[in-house]
């Protein structure tokens, strides 16, 4: 057959076939069998030899396209010779060249001599080399020719010698060479491979296969087409067409149809037999499997230091080890060392029997536990580990449950927990194990953890060591489901400590009625009823002493009767070392607002709630705790920048956790936050905050979420919705009251729901629960707590000398505070009934006041307010009358704020100026009072 004839028939790309003669399917290769066939119309049409080399990781399938290329290339009139490097014919001379030199004679139909044993020599050398080139030509000139050689860098050296010395004396022929070799593996020694195939062959790279291609094995294999499964396969290995036969093969020997299958279990699937082959074949590699099944065991754990010694080599040749799986592709090339498919991972433990994977698994652990590794690592280890005994692990086991469940990991931590009672270990720390799995069990499957928690009690032989346990469940509980399993498990333990320990059981009441206050309604009123008969009772032990002190102090902060007692038995609480029952939610959020005014105990109490050593909600981090608390204390205290620091950091963490919805610190610290961002005149984002974490409906009756209410109330009345905003300020209250909270210095929802009143032009009711707010900060009696709610029956009084008389008063205890924002807010609404009664010179030391507090603390609602009032005050006084000291009132003004430390933009922002406008002002005051800057005002302003 001519070049020409051939050409005109066989264009080239005239079909696509999914498979190639009598050969098996071939998937997802269409695009590489054409890229063949025009290799092989240009041998033809320009009558000159072509070099195509296939490339590939094991498995890639370069062996199924040669084959594919092969029987096409017949079908187009080649004729094909095929050989195959093999590793038991390394080392024979001649055992490549001899298949092809077979194949060639038959081809030609010449029979052939004995091959020889052993390479030729000399003139025997030269001599077989030109026969085998003769072969070639011969066969060549008879028509088109493919030379298939796979796996050639598996060819012995003599057999690449006689392929390169053939290869540059047939370069005028039709001649198609196809090789293959594995990627990583090219032949070493003196023949390389550019002799082989010259500098610059064709070369086709096999990757995975393309979606489509591993979706058609797959559904051609097993007879089920799921997209979700498809990709899992696809992700598990990386499309390589041998792994994902495997793959499909244990799928359907074990499993029948993958329908049967959960993708999870896929991601668990491994084939032993496939991890013998690759044993076997890293065999020629020194050190090369034992790191391979090292790296499998330790996983995203595979340090080099890790699997040096888990493999048992040194460090030098774990290098070499590595690098070679590298260039082999079993590995990728990253640091930690890690599969390139998961499922190669999965085989070579699969290769493992159950007692050697399990020991590597032990050894892991202990290397890793001695390194510092995070425990939830170490802990998945002691959980592959099996039956084998690894006391030390008990506690790394209980640490990695505890992470675990604030994280959305409740199984991991079932299964820690069910490992460490695998364990011998003391009676007490077995029930300790015992009640924290029926705690997570519960949160599972609650008949599961009920029977659990049962189970741990009856099995307990020291109650002490229950109480202990049961302590830390309490401090740890979260939810309404949460504490109630907790309280319920306090309360069985108390009875059984009965005359055994009674401060021990007397400190867990203490902390029960704690958790229980702050609970559900009906937790709450559980605790209201022993409240009294916890009270009568005086402990001897000074740490009970302390945790009574907080329970009486909560008493009284609920209460409101007396602010001075409540103050003192604060100080007895925190005067020493942190003790559990500060760190609970209900007593934290009461704490808070009474201590913003006492400066030392605000320091103490963060410190304690920041110690380490206190237990705590688990959602907590290191620091959490008392960064909430400062930001809520700075809240209070109107530092509105401070605040928003302090609480966006923690809340930040909270959202990360998804643990917004069920922590009660998260609750306070979204509540506190809102408020800051209303008061800072972000009333949009205080809404998104809402939104974003789907609170913005019906709010679960647990004590944290009257805060949030209260917060949601002051957002929409903020937004302009009064009638929203009255209607959650006032099931805030309602909540408080069945609670028995009354005392206003807690939250000040009546003075809020007076102004949603009066937004609503219901000034009757507005003014009724003005006198009762009143009426209770009296008896309270601290000035905050007085001062503002004499501004609520200011705003709400119709005559105008009572309102008068009534925020004069205000103003007065404010003044007497330490809350800027709120001191601010009465001076402003002084301020503003002076000016509408027709006294603004009475009115402007009041506004001024209000302008300069507000813009200190950064509240721009209540600073645009005031400087509106300001303004219009001045403009009734006699324009452009100079002041003694020869300045204009707006210079006088400005002077005034600048002299008491504000910045020019805290000035432009208050007076709604332009800090241009601004620093002109100051320039002009600064000509006419002889001074030459800011420092001097003070005194110029004084003479």
């Amino acid at each position: 057959m001519t070049a020409s004839s051939y050409v005109a028939a066989h264009p080239v790309a005239v079909r696509r076939p999914r498979s190639a003669g009598g050969t098996a399917p071939l998937f997802g290769r269409e695009a590489e069998l054409d890229l063949l066939r025009v290799q092989a119309t240009r041998a033809v049409g320009d009558r000159r030899a072509q070099v195509v080399l296939v490339t590939g990781e094991f498995g890639a399938g370069k062996s199924a396209l040669l084959d594919a290329a092969a029987t096409r290339a017949r079908a187009d009139g080649f004729a094909v010779v095929t050989g195959k490097g093999m590793p038991l014919e390394t080392r024979l001379p001649g055992g490549l060249v001899n298949q092809l030199s077979d194949g060639l004679r038959r081809l030609i139909g010449e029979p052939g001599p004995a091959h020889p044993a052993t390479e030729p020599e000399g003139d025997q050398e030269s001599d077989a080399l030109a026969a085998f080139h003769a072969l070639v030509r011969d066969a060549a000139g008879r028509g088109p020719l493919l030379l298939a050689i796979d796996d050639a860098h598996l060819a012995d050296p003599w057999s690449l010698r006689c392929l390169a010395y053939t290869r540059v004396r047939v370069a005028d022929l039709p001649i198609l060479a196809l090789l293959t070799i594995n990627r990583g593996q090219p032949p070493h020694g003196e023949v390389t491979l550019p002799d082989v195939t010259g500098c610059g062959p064709r070369t086709v790279d096999l990757t995975g296969l393309p979606e489509c291609g591993v979706a058609d094995l797959v559904a051609t294999t097993t007879g089920h087409r799921d997209p979700a499964f498809t990709a899992a396969c696809r992700e598990m290995t990386g499309g390589n067409p041998y792994l994902l036969r495997s793959l499909v093969g244990v799928v359907r020997r074990r499993f029948g149809s993958p329908a049967e299958l959960g993708i999870d279990e896929l991601r668990e699937l491994g084939d032993a037999s496939l991890g013998e082959v690759l044993r076997v074949r890293l065999r020629p590699h020194p050190g090369a499997a034992r790191v391979a099944r090292a790296v499998a065991v330790l996983g995203q754990d595979a340090t080099l230091d890790a699997i040096a010694e888990l493999a048992g080599l040194d460090q030098r040749a774990t290098l070499r080890a590595v690098e070679t799986l590298v260039r082999l592709r079993i590995l990728a090339d990253s640091y930690p060392p890690a599969y390139t498919y998961p499922y190669l991972r999965n085989t070579m433990l699969a290769d493992m029997c159950v007692a050697e994977r399990a020991a590597n698994h032990a050894h892991a652990a202990k290397l890793l536990h001695d390194a510092g590794v995070a425990c939830r690592r170490v802990a998945g280890h002691l959980l592959a580990a099996g039956p084998i005994r690894l006391p030390w692990g008990v506690e790394v086991l209980r640490k990695a449950a505890r992470e675990a469940v604030p994280d959305g990991r409740a199984e991991f931590a079932r299964r820690c927990l069910a490992r460490a009672l695998d364990e011998p270990m003391p009676p007490d720390q077995a029930l300790a194990v015992r009640l924290e799995l029926g705690h997570v069990e519960y949160g599972i499957d609650r008949t599961a953890g009920k029977a659990r928690l049962r189970e741990a009690l009856g099995k307990a032989e020291d109650p002490t060591g229950a109480a202990a346990v049961t302590e830390a469940m309490v401090l740890r509980s979260c939810g309404i489901a949460g504490i109630r399993l907790a309280l319920s498990v306090a309360i069985q333990v108390v009875a059984r400590l009965g005359a055994v320990d009674h401060d021990l059981a007397q400190g867990l009441r203490y902390l029960t009625y704690l958790a229980a206050a702050g609970g559900d309604p009906s937790s709450s009123g559980c605790a209201a009823r022993v409240y009294d008969e916890l009270c009568a009772e005086e402990p001897g032990d000074p740490r009970l002493r302390r945790a009574r002190a907080v329970l009486t102090a909560v008493g009284h902060l609920r209460s409101g009767d007396s602010a001075g007692e409540a103050l003192r038995r604060v100080a007895e609480a925190l005067g020493g070392e942190p003790i559990p029952a500060i760190s609970l939610s209900y007593p934290f959020a009461l704490f808070v607002p009474l201590l913003a005014d006492q400066p030392d105990q605000a320091d103490r109490f963060c410190q304690q709630v920041g110690s380490d050593t206190a237990p705590r909600d688990h959602h907590l981090r290191k620091g959490t705790a008392s960064s909430i608390a400062e930001g809520a204390i700075a809240q209070t205290r109107g530092d509105l920048p401070k605040a928003r620091a302090f609480l966006e950091a923690p809340l930040r963490t909270f959202e990360d956790m998804g643990a917004v919805a069920e922590c009660p610190m998260a609750t306070l610290c979204l509540a506190w936050l809102v408020e800051v961002l209303v008061d800072l005149g972000r009333p949009e984002d205080a809404a998104e905050l809402l939104e974003r974490n789907a609170l913005t409906g019906v709010l679960p009756e647990v004590f944290p979420h009257a805060l949030l209410l209260h917060a949601r109330g002051r957002l929409r009345l903020a937004d302009g919705d009064p009638k929203a905003g009255l209607a959650d300020l006032l099931e805030c209250g309602r909540r408080l009251r069945a609670r028995g909270v009354v005392n206003p210095a807690i939250l000040d929802w009546r003075g809020h729901a007076v102004r949603a009143y009066l937004a609503l032009d219901m000034r009757e009711p507005a003014a009724k629960l003005a006198k009762e707010g009143l009426r209770a900060a009296r008896r309270w009696g601290t000035p905050r707590t007085v001062g503002l709610a004499l501004l609520a029956v200011g705003l709400s009084t119709e005559d105008t000398l009572e309102a008068e008389r009534a925020l004069a008063e205000a103003v007065e205890a404010l003044a007497a505070s330490r809350a800027r924002q709120h001191y601010a807010e009465a001076s402003a609404e002084l301020g503003t009934l002076l000016r509408r009664r027709g006294r603004p010179e009475d009115a402007v030391p009041h506004l001024r006041r209000a302008v300069e507090l507000a813009a200190r603390c950064a509240a721009k609602p209540l600073a645009r307010m005031a400087a509106d009032e300001l303004r219009a005050a001045e403009g009734t006084l006699r324009p452009g009358r100079d002041t003694v000291h020869g300045l204009t009132k707006q210079e006088t003004r400005i002077a005034g704020m600048a002299a008491r430390g504000l910045t020019n933009r805290q000035i432009a922002d208050a007076l709604h100026l332009t800090r241009r406008t601004v620093e002109l002002h100051l320039s002009g005051a600064y000509r006419k009072l002889g001074i030459s800057g800011r420092a001097d005002l003070s005194t110029a302003l004084l003479d």
